[in-house]
């Protein structure tokens, strides 16, 4: 941590001891880490584009992750784009570590409180009163190799926006001439 002139101690790359190099690396770790994440929800072969497509065909909803797996795949995009533009880079890195956190929790919630989505009109309920939550997370992540591969670009990914968050001071403010 460093004085940043106002006697208040703010994080910088050189506290962190993050020079140009070890920036540029964590950031094309995180670009990669976000495309995947972001490709991951979009071609879901359950909840992406395809069966958002078909639930607009048919005219209804069956399942509310189709919609929220693709909207927040491109928005993924979207932030991958303007971080490499070096636009706003500090509330992109901001946003992701938030999507990512409401991924991780999203999928913990999913499978015990909101009960695989029974709240859902079209959604029957599979209970887990026997098991911890720990426990139903490595069973539903052992017999999903989608799913498990994306927790764990996402936890990555939360780790590394982290870090960089923290220890990037090399920050566009939104003007790219700048």
């Amino acid at each position: 941590m460093v004085d940043d002139g106002t006697g208040t101690r703010a994080w910088s790359s050189a506290s962190m001891g993050l020079g140009a190099r070890e920036r540029g690396w964590l950031r094309a770790s995180a670009g990669l880490l976000a495309i995947l994440v972001a490709w991951l929800h979009l071609l879901h072969p359950e909840y992406g584009t395809q069966r958002l497509l078909l639930y607009v065909e048919l005219g209804t909803l069956y399942d509310p992750r189709p919609p929220l797996f693709v909207l927040s795949g491109l928005a993924i995009f979207v932030g991958v784009v303007l971080a490499f533009y070096d636009v706003y880079r500090r509330p992109i890195y901001l946003a992701g570590i938030a999507l990512m956190l409401t991924y991780l929790l999203g999928y913990v919630a999913w499978h015990t409180v909101l009960d695989h989505g029974a709240f859902w009109p079209h959604i029957e309920p599979h209970h887990h009163h026997d098991v911890g939550v720990l426990e139903s997370m490595v069973d539903h992540l052992r017999a999903d190799v989608i799913a498990l591969v994306s927790k764990t670009a996402e936890v990555t990914l939360l780790a590394v926006l982290f870090v960089l968050y923290l220890g990037d001071d090399d920050n566009g403010q939104g003007d790219p001439d700048a």
